[in-house]
């Protein structure tokens, strides 16, 4: 481990379950001290360690993203910022036209938004280490499955701004990367398919007979595939290597769906593409 990684920072948000937690604690091994965001005194129990400090960070409160500023500006040993792993986010799934409207925007704020909000204010001490961000992203940033419309849609939006972002910033020395998980075993998805089911129970009758039985069959796809999906535990590790690499790709799948499905998306036809990702996965009406 090299000696000056003790004198480095790494900022974590969505740090206190699934990949994000993994990440922290694969970091924290390494000899960096990471900044784990949570919301909750609860969250902050769980993660807190050596080489981890929980701080309260909702990406979507200005305050916190402030405090968490003035923290990085004011570390006491005077440690640099070395890198920011973008990782929070929320999952909720259903039709385009049965999500009602509020619920497609609480998920932009979530994984669009509040990551825009912590890069801008993070940038001038990525900008003076010539440090690296690392956005959490999605194989549904390149290829969305029915009823995961509104996820699917910020992740698509996450990639493009990383996109303009790394072609920004490349000058200052600042690298920008993009992870797409896929299939990981974690709380978030795990739950995600009841919080569908759910949605799709309270639906009008029209709704139901339109949508009803695809909803069921792609929560039944998709819960029997987290069953043999990547442990948290990998991913999060293989994002620390992301975080430490000496020379990055621009972006990294993490999954056997991902590798397969983000290759795919590039090349077939989009109604050969549509085949792929809709097969099994039953049509009423």
């Amino acid at each position: 481990m090299p000696p000056a990684r003790k004198n480095e920072l790494v900022v974590v948000s969505g740090a206190s379950t699934g990949i994000g937690a993994a990440t922290v604690r694969e970091l924290a091994s390494l000899g960096y001290h990471v900044l784990a965001g949570v919301r909750t005194d609860q969250e902050a129990d769980a993660v807190r360690g050596e080489g981890v400090e929980p701080v309260t960070l909702d990406i979507t409160v200005a305050g916190h993203i402030d405090a968490l500023a003035e923290r990085v500006a004011g570390d006491p040993e005077g440690r640099v910022l070395r890198a920011l792993v973008n990782n929070a986010g929320i999952e909720v799934n259903a039709p385009v036209e049965a999500l009602p409207l509020e619920t497609w925007r609480e998920q932009f704020e979530v994984n669009l938004f509040g990551h825009v909000a912590v890069i801008q204010k993070l940038l001038p001490f990525l900008r003076k280490s010539r440090g690296r961000i690392v956005n959490i992203s999605s194989v549904g940033g390149v290829a969305a499955l029915p009823i995961f419309g509104a996820y699917a849609g910020t992740k698509f939006a996450l990639e493009a701004a990383s996109d303009a972002l790394r072609r920004e910033v490349k000058a200052q020395g600042i690298q920008v990367v993009v992870v797409q998980p896929g299939g990981v075993q974690t709380e978030m998805a795990a739950h995600s398919g009841d919080i569908s089911l759910g949605l799709a129970d309270r639906m009008g009758a029209e709704h139901q007979r339109l949508y009803g039985d695809l909803v069921r069959s792609t929560v039944a796809s998709n819960a029997a595939f987290l069953k043999r999906a990547l442990p948290a535990a990998k991913a999060g590790a293989k994002v620390a290597r992301v975080v430490t690499a000496a020379r990055p790709r621009t972006r990294y799948t993490l999954g056997t769906d991902a590798a397969f499905i983000v290759p795919l998306a590039r090349f077939l036809p989009d109604r050969l593409m549509d085949r792929v990702l809709t097969r099994g996965r039953r049509r009423a009406g």
